[in-house]
């Protein structure tokens, strides 16, 4: 059964993200942003240079440090926009100086089951956002392009097109403060960052309250094997090294498509508007499947 429920209270805003894949929302309260700029430079540097994620750091008492404070600071905001859901936890994502904290064209992992469940995150700046920091960009809509599987050892079915994406992208320039509310199969990117100061961000996942974590694995050239998973392995665990300690729920065939070029045109231009249920029209979708071989 398709469990693609309202997970925004508001209903014109559940509306949006289901359509175009993202909605902006103001989210947090100068004090809870400066509560939040505060306690990280408490604990880190000013120093930064290309992409850091407190959730990937060794030390685990430090992820869970980072992750209480922002669960905390969060609480108010997620309860006042979401309903009928799980709130999974966050970390502090620090963009510094230089080409090498460039972000190119991806979606981020599979989490649930994506057949029956979406999956999102809340991303926030804690600083305004332009076109020199690292502002993020999105492109609408193409959460419906295409079925895929993504995680550590699945290569993006459109990391053969990352230029042709960026053209297609739009920049978000936010307020500190405000949160970008996207699909977790988006396609988003972000810029380098060429100012002195630290692009710092916090960002939280979220899940249907019905729906169960998943972690996806390519077992081999034609399989993937889908594994039962929880909050606590992305807090407590290496994630980029496999689904050690979880449960396989079985394996099942998939072709890895990798979009080409021509492939890319097909996809409707981000101005269209799709049908309300997030799934390409059949007869494209059809084509799809033929051209990429599924």
């Amino acid at each position: 059964m398709n469990e693609m429920g309202q997970i925004l209270k508001e209903e014109q805003l559940d509306k949006q993200l289901l359509e175009k894949g993202y909605v902006i929302v103001p989210f947090l309260d100068v004090v809870e942003v400066s509560a939040l700029v505060n306690f990280y430079y408490e604990n880190h540097s000013r120093q930064q240079t290309g992409m850091y994620a407190t959730a990937h750091v060794p030390d685990i008492d430090f992820r869970i440090k980072m992750n209480n404070l922002i669960k905390k600071v969060f609480a108010r905001a997620i309860e006042q926009y979401f309903v009928n859901y799980t709130a999974l936890g966050g970390s502090f994502i620090a963009k510094g100086k230089g080409a090498v904290g460039k972000l190119h064209p991806h979606q981020d992992w599979n989490i649930v089951d994506e057949e029956n469940f979406r999956s999102f995150n809340i991303w926030l700046p804690l600083v305004d956002l332009h076109e020199n920091n690292g502002a993020l960009s999105i492109i609408p809509y193409s959460h419906t392009w295409l079925t895929t599987y993504r995680s550590a050892n699945i290569t993006g079915a459109y990391s053969h097109v990352n230029d042709l994406l960026l053209d297609k992208m739009v920049p978000l320039y936010m307020k500190a403060g405000e949160a970008l509310i996207y699909d977790h199969r988006l396609l988003h990117a972000s810029g380098e960052n060429t100012t002195d100061e630290i692009r710092l961000a916090a960002v939280y996942g979220i899940i249907p309250d019905k729906s169960t974590m998943r972690y996806y694995y390519q077992a081999d050239e034609k399989t993937v094997e889908v594994f039962d998973s929880n909050p606590e392995f992305f807090l407590y665990g290496n994630i980029f090294e496999g689904p050690k300690g979880l449960k396989s729920l079985g394996r099942f065939e998939h072709n890895f498509p990798q979009v080409t070029p021509d492939q890319l045109k097909l996809f409707p231009d981000p101005s269209y508007t799709p049908p309300v249920t997030p799934q390409p029209a059949p007869s494209l979708f059809k084509r799809f499947k033929s051209l990429l071989g599924a």
